[in-house]
């Protein structure tokens, strides 16, 4: 290995420090296509044929993965042994229903903001009947909760940590710039945007640090990792077909 070349997280999985583990870990989901992908990057330029319809398919379909974050957290929160991790993760399904001290978000629950930025992106109820979600937005929903309850010990917060928490301040920057360029939205619209760009950072950390003490023990680095790059692919081929939809609409 040649000086300043970061060794990639496969060759830390039974030797080195936790801490050298996850950073490592946590570098390789931030450069991953899923945090990068060109469709996130069309989006923010405003470079597809109807960036409005492509936002509203967008919000249209993100839906059925993110509606059950809830569920993702609580199936990670009853896999773990530790009481102080618990306590953490209910601290984050705390903020998720609602309780949280953000303006314009008090005693909301996030399903709620993001069905705020849904309607303003234009989904009304006629068109959820008449628009159904892609396949792949069900698999990943359903794959992404198989890994939340994981009954292999880290797998869960691979998912929903490094996996996740970590990269959707990212992401959400270049929904962000689409939606506050590209449409006739408020901020209050897309406050869900605002609001995981704001406090998902925190959630990371917090998800970072239960990570190195898991990954004290070497035997559940693989599962760490898995959790991680399983989550970060199933992203990824969501947005390759999101991007296929956004390309073939006809121009607005």
């Amino acid at each position: 290995m040649t000086s300043g070349t970061r060794e990639p997280s496969w060759a830390l999985l039974n030797r080195g420090s936790a801490e050298a583990f996850v950073e490592v870990l946590c570098a390789e989901a931030l450069g991953h296509t899923a945090v990068n992908h060109a469709y996130l990057h069309r989006l923010a330029a405003g470079d597809l044929p109807d960036i409005q319809g492509a936002i509203r398919d967008y919000c249209h379909q993100y839906y059925f993965y993110s509606a059950e974050f809830t569920s993702y957290l609580e199936a990670v929160i009853g896999g773990l042994t530790s009481a102080q991790h618990r306590d953490c993760l209910r601290h984050n399904l705390a903020e998720e229903q609602g309780r949280c001290h953000v303006a314009g978000a008090e005693d909301v629950p996030h399903t709620e903001l993001f069905q705020r930025f849904r309607r303003a992106a234009g989904v009304s109820e006629a068109y959820d009947r008449d628009n159904q979600p892609i396949t792949t937005a069900l698999i990943w929903r359903d794959l992404f909760l198989q890994k939340c309850q994981s009954r292999q010990a880290g797998v869960g917060v691979g998912a929903i940590g490094i996996g996740t928490e970590l990269v959707v301040s990212r992401i959400y920057h270049h929904l962000h710039t689409a939606v506050a360029t590209h449409t006739a939205m408020v901020p209050d619209d897309y406050l869900f945007l605002s609001l995981h760009m704001e406090c998902d950072d925190e959630h990371a950390e917090d998800l970072k640090r239960i990570s190195v003490e898991l990954a004290e023990a070497h035997e559940l680095r693989e599962a760490l990792r898995f959790g991680v790059l399983s989550s970060l692919n199933l992203r990824n081929a969501f947005w390759d077909v999101m991007l296929g939809r956004a390309l073939a609409a006809k121009p607005a």
